[in-house]
């Protein structure tokens, strides 16, 4: 089925760029332990399950490419400041630990939540703000099915991850009394007309705080292994010299 509406469309070039932003890592906030040894195929291994070179080159080709279209003659500069490499490789490794728990949880993805996840991409709509089906058509009819394979899995694994993360946040019942909305208006002197703006910013800090210290406690209990020297130090977020976690 996706296949089939995918694969009615042009000039890939707009699509990609949509889904690159859409899964760009968020790779700044995660640290890596690094072990000293190599491996001839593998990046990583995480649960027994692979991070292939190739696949870790791959991401950061993409990545560094999507940040010079962004930053231009500034983007090698923005690379050594914050370390992409290391960044990336633990990127991954996130993706998949979550993707893992996500399984392990039974979450599924229909066909139906990727193909509206296309659709509502602004770049498909016409002046109305509507879907335009000829436009879409136009985007991507010129590439081939190996090429659409892989961003219907972009998206779904993407679709899977938020689906874990709202039902984690959902476990821990997260919320915010009016006592904090106060005490916040109080110390940053502002009015009561912003009382239901801070109420949403405050439970989204929670909730992302929330999911963080979920992720952090999975990931130092992750059987995680690196392979890949990478000479820039991050600060430890488990994994011994060795790169071996107790197994999940």
């Amino acid at each position: 089925m996706i296949m089939k509406f995918l694969r009615k469309k042009k000039n890939m070039k707009i699509i990609l760029w949509v889904v690159a932003i859409f899964i760009i890592p968020g790779f700044l906030i995660w640290g890596l332990g690094v072990g000293g040894s190599k491996s001839p195929y593998y990046a990583a291994v995480v649960n027994r399950k692979p991070i292939t070179l190739k696949e870790y080159y791959q991401r950061l080709s993409e990545t560094e490419k999507r940040y010079r279209e962004i930053f231009g003659d500034k983007a090698e500069e923005f690379f050594k400041s914050m370390n992409i490499e290391q960044g990336i490789l633990e990127n991954m490794i996130r993706e998949k630990i979550l993707l893992q728990q996500a399984k392990r949880r039974r979450i599924k993805v229909l066909n139906s939540e990727v193909v509206e996840v296309v659709k509502s991409e602004p770049v498909f709509r016409d002046e109305k703000g509507h879907f335009d089906e000829k436009k879409f058509r136009e985007v991507i009819s010129s590439y081939k099915s190996e090429e659409l394979r892989k961003i219907e899995d972009d998206i779904r694994e993407k679709i899977m991850m938020e689906k874990l993360k709202e039902l984690v946040i959902s476990e821990g019942n997260v919320t915010v009394s009016d006592k904090e909305v106060a005490d916040y208006i109080k110390n940053h002197q502002l009015t009561d007309a912003d009382r239901e703006s801070i109420r949403r910013t405050l439970l989204w800090q929670k909730r992302e705080e929330y999911f963080g210290n979920w992720y952090s406690d999975v990931r130092k209990n992750s059987n995680v292994k690196i392979y890949l020297s990478l000479e820039k130090e991050q600060p430890s977020t488990g994994t011994s010299s060795n790169g071996s976690n107790t197994a999940e």
